[in-house]
């Protein structure tokens, strides 16, 4: 004898299923079963290249330098244009994006981020010999920044930012997503670049050699950089509610300097 609500087995198929259950389970596509794994693993690659540390020969050609550039500029270019509200319009009729869109920005970003891991040059240039002690101190200081990084985001939010299966969307320049003002958002208006920054700044001292150094500052001069793009962006979408935030913390990144 059954219970209303235990399940009942189809004979023919052999699945489980509950007796009045008027909606059959929606099949999501069989890439979705392993894009969580692939986001995460996207989430992490970038700073595990700075723990890792980039290519650098002594001995190589200086006109490695602007390839590499040129390199950066492939994963930057997209990255940065999959981010306008207008472009998300054009391409989904949502300003805010959804989370399909999410998804697809992700995947770019992940296989451009790693095809430049795989074909940028080592560039020559000056390398400093540091103590081992001292560069075990920068390994510490780059995984006391990682875990910042995620200090600073919730399960949720880390989910929502990679367009997870299930999750609301976040970080957004719109109002249909909170604007964060608790922890160390009380503080500085970009805890999250802050903690990106301190990564590539530890990492120099792990490599301190011109490979690490060029691809530190074209990470950390990127971030610097789209600060006030991203601001001006947010004061377009939110209005006073950011102008107010912004009165309230002042400072970006570092407290009293910027």
């Amino acid at each position: 004898m059954n219970d209303a609500n235990s399940p009942t087995t189809d004979d023919e198929s052999g699945t489980d299923r509950h007796e009045g259950d008027a909606h059959p389970e929606v099949t999501r596509p069989w890439w979705l079963k392993f894009y969580p794994v692939f986001a995460y693993f996207g989430l992490l690659s970038v700073s595990a290249s700075l723990i890792f540390g980039f290519r650098y020969d002594a001995t190589a050609s200086y006109w490695n330098y602007p390839l590499d550039i040129f390199l950066y500029t492939f994963f930057l270019a997209p990255h940065l244009m999959l981010t306008r509200a207008d472009v998300k319009q054009s391409l989904w009729g949502e300003r805010a994006g959804t989370i399909e869109e999410r998804q697809i920005y992700i995947t770019i970003t992940i296989v451009t981020w790693l095809a430049v891991l795989a074909l940028h040059r080592a560039v020559p240039g000056p390398e400093v010999e540091l103590p081992e002690w001292v560069r075990f101190i920068g390994l510490v200081a780059m995984l006391w920044s990682a875990l910042l990084f995620f200090n600073i985001s919730t399960p949720e939010t880390v989910r929502g930012m990679l367009g997870l299966p299930g999750s609301e969307l976040q970080f957004s320049h719109g109002d249909e997503t909170p604007l964060r003002n608790d922890g160390l958002y009380a503080q500085v208006r970009h805890p999250i670049y802050l903690a990106m920054l301190l990564i590539g700044v530890a990492g120099l001292i792990v490599h301190p050699n011109a490979g690490q150094l060029l691809w530190s500052m074209l990470l950390g001069g990127t971030l610097v950089a789209y600060i006030p793009v991203e601001e001006s962006l947010l004061v377009a979408a939110r209005g006073d509610e950011y102008l107010d935030y912004c009165r309230r913390v002042p400072y970006r990144l570092i407290p009293r300097v910027w």
